[in-house]
């Protein structure tokens, strides 16, 4: 008989000859190909790979396996063995990367592997081949569908095999599946039977005999044109009239039993084993499961390669089934009895063969035990539970949780209820981390309910540490009420002997360090909660308390939790230096302990505090150590916060061109639908950056594939379960009522605009987080002004007037710069008609701006300036407007700032229309304003800032204000030369008297 190529598939092989050209040249692809069992996707996989040979790339090989408890990344594991590792810079295998980001989140694993496949494609291109990715670890999926995302400009080409049917039990395939679909990278190519002709070209290759029309034409209406179907019964002929006369078997099952049936029994016995074992299987294994020396098992399999079931593998010692469902069909055939027995035997030979090297089996003899956990559970219980561990180590959280279910599912109601509790809090962990937040909830709450049933304190206190809180209050409250109880519970069972409950223990065994750590550890996450709930009391008490418990602590982990808890606790900008020191400390551990994590965090703290403090120079200098952390720490969400910084570093600069691009990079970085912050921080950015250079212009420059603007603002995310409307404020304002007013007042739709600014609520009920209070405040006064709520703007002015000093940023991860409090301070006092504070607040203001560097925020403040001293029209008020005016008409032009451009040019024709008005009115009599001359009178009397402001109705401040300008405007240096002016102005003229003095005077 022969052995035939690819038959038939010119299509297939023509389209996979194009995308290898092109994702060698730069456009690299992922295909999809997905079919029946048996339709040929590992053929056209095999072609593929000779094409890439023959352009002189490189190829790799990866297949997953049904029911076989391969190691967690298995596919990754294949696809980057050890032996890689002179083709490129780096570690190539697997363990190795997962080593070096044992201590990072996953993300960073991700992009490490993500790295390595690029360098191995970067010299002549790479094809990556994925055999049955349906049967393939969730870990491994999350990675490929990782890679889709990162794939731009790479010269590689995924080819992905996968079956359409008879794929039960693959869910994660069927999760994953349609966000690989949705890529821009991918192409799927669905595989169909051969037609008629090609059906008759393959029966006649494969019998190597002339066989007759009507013979083909009955094997492809049988087989509906399957390869893999066609092969085994075109095997059966030998004639014509053979297949005339012989009635075809009516499944795989009775064609493969009608070939395996002329087997001597040992074979049949092996090739039971061995279906057992899987698709792949060793000499000695097999071998040990039949208790014979592995040369005695060669002459069985041998047996069983010449009727075509098996063959030899490309590893030394390994055989293979020429087909998996050849090894389906066998397993099937063997009886519930024999398999139990079996998979009882091929957990212990496993254990034995493997003894020296038992880490990358675990899954596999857990496997085998569960399906041999009807007389014993426990061995199935113990080794699930070890190779869930090992996965949960390996980074690869689906992949554990699965094995602790299984775990669970063994042991069932016999399991010890201590056993129990754990794998059920190990089972939550791993939800969590994997971020399947309802079934994490299940499992925590079985696992409490279950540790207060045994009178354990401390597994309750190891489940509320498991878990975070997201944002949603029913979660966080459940959170928050656990780790009280755990703490009260700790505080007791340190101090009652456990021999005798009656009889009180030793209190110093409060001071034991272990569980100092532990209280430490759960009083930060109870701060942390108290945050989210927005119970500012209790979140500061707890995370003092964890603080001052962790300075007397040597364990790293508990001083890192207590200081991410006080972080996030005083977050408001009073609390600006208490958080610069936490900034250092953090910064400290990192550096320190050599972990880059840590440090990162620390310096993205010490950034907050630079913008809260408008010291943008200091964000600059610092922005090269934080670029050391992120890489080192790598992965998506470090790359993130540093592309964040820099966009709004450049936005507050006006450099609007380089911060849109930044923007739109860090949400190409981190997509909307992987955090819940990317979206909300881009806005922000895009909403500042469209007040100064107009929403035409930053519409024009949106990435291809914007935010969905209709997704609710406070929807939670699907993966993470974190509300945006309490895990991000910045999204409820920004993407919310109050964005959507702003964006229409740029548009010139007032009207609109004010209807859904009032979607917002009345401002009363704006319960901002500490870190967003002041953002809240001054981007819903501006919005206020644009609409004309004066209500609004006086309840919200008023809430401004106690941030004076400080700076409109989050205090929190800033994510955009809206310029100091007193620029909006200043524009609502012009909108409600309060012109000197304006005057002062504005002069504060641009006095900021310049000394920051910030020179759109500059434009803005002189304009708004400008057109307060135009509306006060006092003299002088309206020479100093001009010149504003002419200054920011300037810097206008040159950023790029046409809103403001225009905006120089209308209010300079409105001064000049008040100065003539003006001039024709009053002469000019006194180089100070009226008020300034109450002010100077008030000086002249004596009085103090204090005492001026309260008899003016001023602030101290804004008092303080107008003596400087009074100083400034005559020349003088000391409130003394004010009063002897004053004084002087008020002594009687004697015109007439002073001319004849002077006319008699000598000259």
């Amino acid at each position: 008989m022969g052995a035939p190529g690819l038959v038939g598939r010119r299509r297939e092989r023509a389209a996979i000859s194009g995308w290898l050209a092109a994702a060698f040249g730069g456009a690299p692809m992922l295909v999809l190909c997905g079919g029946e069992p048996g339709i040929g996707k590992t053929r056209l996989a095999t072609e593929a790979a000779d094409m890439a040979a023959a352009a002189g790339a490189l190829t790799r090989w990866a297949r997953a396996h049904e029911g076989v408890g391969t190691p967690p990344f298995w596919l990754w594991r294949q696809l980057l063995r050890s032996d890689l590792a002179g083709e490129g810079n780096g570690p190539a295998d697997l363990p190795t990367m997962i080593e070096a980001n044992s201590a990072a989140d996953r993300i960073a694993l991700f992009d490490a592997v993500v790295r390595r496949v690029f360098a191995l494609a970067e010299r002549s291109g790479l094809l990556l081949v994925v055999e049955d990715a349906q049967w393939a670890d969730e870990p491994s999926l999350l990675l490929l569908r990782y890679l889709a995302r990162e794939l731009r400009g790479a010269r590689v080409l995924v080819l992905a095999t996968h079956r359409t049917v008879g794929a039960g039990g693959a869910a994660p395939w069927r999760r994953i599946l349609p966000d690989l679909g949705r890529e821009p990278v991918t192409v799927q190519v669905p595989l169909a039977g051969l037609d008629e002709a090609e059906t008759a070209h393959l029966v006649r290759a494969v019998t190597d005999t002339a066989v007759a029309d009507d013979v083909a034409r009955e094997v492809h209406r049988r087989t509906g044109g399957n390869p893999f179907f066609v092969r085994e019964l075109s095997r059966m002929l030998t004639t014509d009239a053979a297949l005339a006369g012989q009635r075809l078997p009516a499944s795989l099952v009775e064609v493969v039993g009608q070939r395996a049936a002329g087997l001597s029994g040992p074979a049949r016995r092996m090739l039971a084993a061995a279906a057992v074992l899987g698709e792949q299987f060793s000499v000695a294994t097999v071998a040990a499961m039949a208790g014979r020396p592995p040369l005695d098992c060669l002459p069985p399999l041998e047996e069983a390669a010449d009727a075509g079931l098996i063959a030899a593998a490309d590893t030394a010692g390994a055989w293979r089934f020429v087909h998996a469902l050849v090894c389906e069909a066998i397993e099937a055939d063997t009886p519930a009895q024999e398999r139990l027995r079996l998979h009882r035997s091929a957990a212990e030979a496993l254990e034995r063969v493997h003894a020296g090297q038992i880490d990358d089996r675990l899954a596999d003899i857990a496997r085998h035990w569960a399906a041999a956990a009807l007389d014993d559970p426990r061995p199935a219980v113990a080794w699930a539970r070890r190779a869930a561990d090992a996965a949960l180590r390996s980074l690869a959280y689906e992949e554990s949780a699965r094995l602790y279910q299984l775990a669970l599912d063994a042991g069932g109601p016999t399991v010890d209820r201590q056993l129990r509790c754990r794998l059920l809090i190990d089972l939550a962990g791993a939800r969590w981390r994997a971020r399947d937040i309802e079934p994490c909830r299940t499992a925590t709450t079985e696992a409490v309910a279950l540790a207060r049933r045994i009178g354990r304190v401390d597994l309750i206190a190891r489940a509320a540490l498991g878990i975070e809180p997201i944002g949603a209050m029913a979660w966080d409250l459940e959170l928050r009420r656990l780790c009280d109880e755990a703490l009260a519970g700790l505080d007791l069972a340190a101090l009652t002997d456990p021999a005798d409950p009656a009889d009180p223990a030793d209190p110093a065994a409060l001071a034991d360090p272990a569980v100092l750590s532990r209280r430490a550890r759960l009083l930060a996450r109870s701060a942390e909660s108290s945050v989210y709930l927005n119970d500012v009391t209790a979140a500061e008490e707890s995370s003092r308390q964890a603080l001052e418990i962790a300075a007397d602590v040597t364990d790293p982990a508990a001083v890192i939790a207590a200081l991410r808890s006080r972080q996030l606790c005083r977050s408001g900008p009073e609390h600006v230096d208490e958080r610069a020191g936490l900034a250092d400390r953090m910064t400290e551990i990192g550096r320190t302990l050599l972990r880059p994590r840590e440090e990162m965090w620390g310096r993205l703290w010490r950034i907050d505090t630079y913008w809260e403090r408008g010291d943008l120079a200091a964000v600059t200098a610092e922005l090269p150590r934080l670029g050391w952390c992120v890489d080192q720490v790598g992965g998506p969400i470090a790359r993130w916060h540093l592309l964040v910084v820099r966009a709004a570093l450049a936005g507050a600069l006006g450099r609007y061109g380089e911060a849109l691009e930044l923007g739109r990079a860090a949400l190409a970085t981190l997509p909307a639908d992987s955090h819940p912050t990317a979206s909300g921080a881009y806005r922000s950015l895009e909403c500042m950056i469209a007040a100064h250079i107009g929403q035409e212009r930053v519409a024009a420059s949106q990435p291809s594939d914007p935010p969905d603007p209709s997704d609710p603002a406070g929807s939670p995310d699907p993966r993470t379960g974190r509300s945006a409307g309490g895990g991000e404020a910045r999204v409820g304002i920004f993407r919310g009522p109050l964005g959507t007013a702003h964006m229409l007042v740029l548009a010139g739709r007032k009207a609109e605009a004010l209807g859904a600014y009032r979607e917002a609520g009345p401002v009363q009920s704006w319960r901002p987080p500490p870190y967003w209070r002041v953002p809240t405040w001054a981007f819903g006064s501006a919005v206020a002004v644009a609409v004309g709520e004066r209500r609004d703007v006086e309840f919200l002015y008023d809430r401004l007037l106690a941030e004076r000093g400080r700076f409109v940023v989050g205090g929190a991860g800033t994510a955009n710069y809206l310029g100091p409090v007193e620029l909006h301070l200043g524009r609502a006092a012009v909108f409600l008609g309060r012109l000197d504070d304006a005057v002062a607040d504005l002069d504060t203001a641009l006095a900021y701006c310049r000394a920051a560097g910030a020179a759109g925020f500059t434009v803005e403040t002189e304009c708004e300036l400008a057109a307060a001293l135009t509306r006060r029209a006092h003299l002088g008020d309206l020479d100093r407007a001009g010149q504003l005016l002419d200054h920011a008409e300037t810097a206008a032009v040159q950023l790029g700032m046409e809103p403001w451009a225009r905006r120089t040019r209308d209010l300079r024709a409105a001064t000049s229309a008040t100065s003539t008005a003006a001039s024709a009115r009053t002469p000019a009599v006194s180089p100070l304003s009226p008020r300034e001359g109450e002010v100077a009178e008030l000086v002249a009397q004596g009085l103090t800032n204090r005492q001026i402001a309260v008899k003016l109705f001023i602030s101290e401040r804004t008092a303080q204000t107008h003596v400087q300008h009074i100083l400034t405007r005559l020349g003088f240096s000391s409130r003394a030369q004010i009063a002897a002016w004053v004084t002087a102005r008020h002594q009687p003229q004697d015109t007439e008297g002073s001319r004849l003095r002077d006319a008699q005077a000598p000259r």
